[in-house]
């Protein structure tokens, strides 16, 4: 009796890890689905973004996100098929980043593509804080600058070994934090984080930043959010045609 106990609990513990596996393989499948877009039309316009959940889409209950809507909106000015291979993580660091993108397929993308969107930094910048901005340490938050400074230099390095003459469009990040008592604060060292981001654009040819920071301000945040720091639909209209305005401001897109 007691060797069939054991033998039954054995069997129903296989079941759960079999299950939990399934589960997880499943997750990563629709993950993947929902942020990577395949191509369609060999001749359409390549589109590379990489970034986090602001890439990914997160607060949009289609996940279409800032590069979704960045996509129609070329689409309709160059009168041709635009695809866009995504390579987005929630939660995702600059250095993790970095290492999602270290793969045959994803490199192959980024050779391949036309145009090369990164917005990243906003993990880095909320962890620097320890998600509680309304104690910010300037200390801490200069040293994890300089951090994210070293891994942003080698993530832009790595995508330019991969692809050095298309446009790599580096967004800044945008500022959602003025309801907060404190707020001129933490804008003055965004202001700096941005600066790393944009000063580093210099050293390379055809990179260009394009500046977020003023997108939201003084707009009601219950309108634009779908939590504190990821945008709604709306919210994301509003950053993709501020891409799409920085993309016109640095020459990249002449409408046919």
């Amino acid at each position: 009796m007691r060797k069939q106990a054991v033998l039954q609990k054995t069997i129903r513990l296989c079941v759960w890890i079999g299950c939990l596996i399934g589960i997880i393989i499943a997750i990563q499948y629709i993950d993947n689905k929902l942020s990577t877009t395949a191509a369609q039309d060999p001749n359409a316009v390549q589109v590379v973004a990489i970034g986090d959940s602001l890439t990914y889409g997160s607060g949009d209950p289609k996940s279409v996100g800032y590069i979704g809507r960045v996509k129609e909106h070329l689409s309709l000015a160059w009168n041709k098929e635009v695809s866009v291979q995504r390579y987005a993580v929630r939660g995702y660091r600059t250095d993790q980043i970095m290492v999602h993108i270290q793969n045959a397929k994803a490199q192959q993308s980024i050779r391949t593509a036309d145009y090369v969107f990164l917005f990243v930094g906003t993990n880095d910048f909320i962890q620097a804080a320890r998600r509680d901005f309304q104690t910010i340490n300037p200390l801490e938050m200069e040293r994890k600058r300089k951090q994210f400074e070293n891994n942003l230099y080698q993530l832009i390095g790595q995508i330019r070994r991969d692809n050095r003459h298309s446009p790599l469009i580096l967004l800044g990040m945008y500022d959602p934090y003025g309801s907060l008592l404190n707020h001129d604060q933490i804008s003055g060292i965004l202001k700096k984080w941005n600066n790393t981001t944009f000063t580093m654009t210099k050293e390379y040819p055809n990179t260009i930043f394009i500046p977020t920071n003023k997108v939201y301000l003084h707009k009601n945040k219950e309108e634009y959010f779908s939590d504190y720091i990821h945008p709604n639909p709306k919210g994301y209209e509003l950053l993709s045609n501020r891409v799409i305005d920085g993309m016109r401001e640095q020459g990249l897109l002449l409408e046919n």
